[in-house]
């Protein structure tokens, strides 16, 4: 692919997972700057930027979320985050967490504990990390939630007014959504249909290559591929 926005390649080691962020077992990263792009080509199909309502149906350890709610918080009142695997829901609620001055507080007083007992390189350059964190937590997000919830389910999410869905969709052998691949694709677009806001929307999946992503309420504006990945951008039909 050819980067848009991300035109430089820049140091994303403050994001990596385990360092500040909390690794989720049998999760992996997002990447940084892929994550950046497909951020910035969101950003631009919206009428207005401020004040939006961030959702990921599939967010896992919420490492992509917190990286983002690190980056662009300024334009975010709102990021929710849910997942079907309750077990990993509770990391994803402390990696969310660290978008508070206090979640944050508290995971550098820990990585200085650690520091001071084991003396290890790691938690020292966690430590450096979680400063030059702290200078892009100045801004609040109002309201950071991740709740238990089947996105492929026969109900909507218990929220609305969304303005940026952007999801990793699971794919490959580490996880994967049981049934027809095609079906719950088609069926978490009917659900992520009913809570958009319909004015002022923007759907980013990425998924598989072979993933088909397609649904008759959404017009799908763009796409392109990434190592084995696919991104896709659907807008709603109003």
């Amino acid at each position: 692919m050819i980067y848009k926005y991300e035109m430089e390649k820049e140091d994303y080691s403050d994001f990596a997972s385990g360092r500040v962020l909390h690794n989720a077992p049998n999760t992996t990263g997002f990447p940084a700057r892929l994550g950046k792009e497909i951020m910035s080509r969101c950003l631009t199909q919206l009428r207005t930027d401020k004040n939006l309502i961030l959702y990921d149906p599939c967010c896992g350890g919420a490492h992509l979320l917190t990286f983002i709610g690190f980056l662009y918080r300024e334009h975010f009142a709102e990021i929710y985050g849910s997942d079907i695997d309750e077990q990993v829901l509770e990391y994803a609620k402390r990696n969310l967490k660290l978008l508070t001055e206090e979640g944050l507080l508290a995971r550098k007083e820990q990585l200085q504990r650690d520091f001071d007992i084991y003396q290890k390189e790691s938690h020292l350059h966690a430590l450096e990390s979680v400063e030059r964190l702290e200078r892009l937590n100045q801004t609040a997000v109002k309201q950071l939630q991740c709740f238990p919830f089947h996105i492929a389910g026969i109900t909507r999410p218990p929220i609305q007014n969304v303005n940026i869905v952007f999801t990793d969709l699971p794919y490959g052998n580490i996880v994967d959504w049981k049934g027809s691949k095609d079906n719950h694709i088609q069926q978490m677009l009917t659900n992520i249909y009913q809570i958009l806001d319909l004015n002022n929307s923007i759907v980013a999946i990425v998924c598989d290559k072979k993933q088909k992503v397609i649904h008759g309420n959404f017009e799908k504006i763009h796409a392109f591929h990434h190592g084995k990945r696919k991104i896709t951008f659907l807008k709603p039909f109003t």
